[in-house]
């Protein structure tokens, strides 16, 4: 099988201790087709930049930008914008991709005829401990039959591990920018233009131990998995009964829940009633309503939030 052409896009943020073996990965992945390299430094202030611009220095179609600090999600929008294969393998400045992770996702993606295509990832502790399953004899690709409600909930998102059509992922604006953490965006934006295939293999190891990614702070993660949901609503305001329903319980069921472990709030609490209202047959709330779930999350704890969710009345 002839592969497309990939563009590994490699965001990175203070990752000095794992962007030389991040990009060996990527350079050591097997088949052969076309790839470009795009990295994007979001203003690191511990050298990633210049060492990522060492390692790649001799290397063709590679190509290193820097940018202040805005998250991961611009970071992936500055990638897309000169990303010129058919393919974009978003990958993590600290994920380790197996050998055949590339050609197992674009083979995949190929068979199913699926726009997106996710795997599996693991964690390791130490370098010793990087080991990867041997590469499957053939691919089985389970294809989502209902991706957007599907994504939305299971909280669908995978740091490194999953494929896109370039021209779809800029199609529908790549990641949600009024959201800071990139991964629940992306899917639920590919979901309205493309069918989503699901890989059940290893593909990507991260390291367990590192403070610094965005998966050990629960706090923003949730907060932005609810946030994304409702720019979803608002996006598309004609969403069918049952999407929007299952948006207001999560929403709610989130915040009600943070709220009682972590803000003391108790069944007076305005959290407990919205919670408890979502449940009942009939009750539809407003999009403000549902957009003032997300205060549970910045009452005590810090949040990075984007400029642009105050326009559509979500900050």
């Amino acid at each position: 099988m002839t592969l497309p052409s990939i563009t590994y896009l490699v965001t990175i943020y203070n990752k000095a201790p794992y962007i030389e073996g991040v990009l060996a990965a990527v350079r050591d992945q097997r088949g052969a087709f076309a790839r470009q390299v795009v990295l994007v430094d979001d203003g690191s202030t511990d050298g990633s930049a210049e060492i990522a611009s060492r390692v790649i220095a001799d290397w063709p179609e590679a190509l290193l930008i820097r940018q202040p600090n805005c998250g991961p999600s611009v970071a992936v929008n500055r990638g897309l914008a000169v990303a010129r294969m058919k393919f974009t393998q978003i990958v993590d400045g600290d994920d380790i991709l197996a050998p055949y992770a590339s050609q197992l996702l674009a083979e995949a993606a190929l068979a199913s005829g699926c726009g997106a295509v996710y795997a599996r990832n693991t964690w390791y502790g130490s370098p010793e401990e990087i080991r990867f399953p041997p590469e499957p004899q053939g691919v089985e690709v389970a294809v989502m039959a209902d991706p957007l409600y599907d994504v939305i909930r299971i909280g669908h998102a995978g740091g490194s591990t999953y494929i896109l059509d370039t021209a779809l992922f800029r199609r529908v604006g790549g990641c949600d920018e009024r959201v800071f953490v990139q991964d629940q965006s992306i899917p639920q934006r590919m979901a309205f233009v493309t069918r989503i295939g699901l890989v059940d293999h290893i593909v990507c190891m991260g390291p367990r131990d590192e403070p610094g990614r965005l998966m050990k702070d629960p706090v923003q993660q949730t907060h932005d998995q609810s946030l994304t949901a409702l720019c979803t609503l608002r996006d598309h305001a004609g969403l069918p009964r049952r999407i929007r329903r299952l948006v207001q319980k999560q929403v709610t069921g989130r915040a009600w829940k943070w709220a009682t472990r972590h803000n003391g709030a108790t069944v007076l609490s305005r959290e407990f009633w919205l919670f408890l209202a979502a449940r009942l047959p009939g009750v539809r709330f407003s999009d403000e309503t549902l957009a003032g779930t997300l205060e549970a999350f910045r009452r005590r704890h810090p949040i990075r939030l984007m400029p642009a969710p105050s326009e559509v009345g979500l900050g």
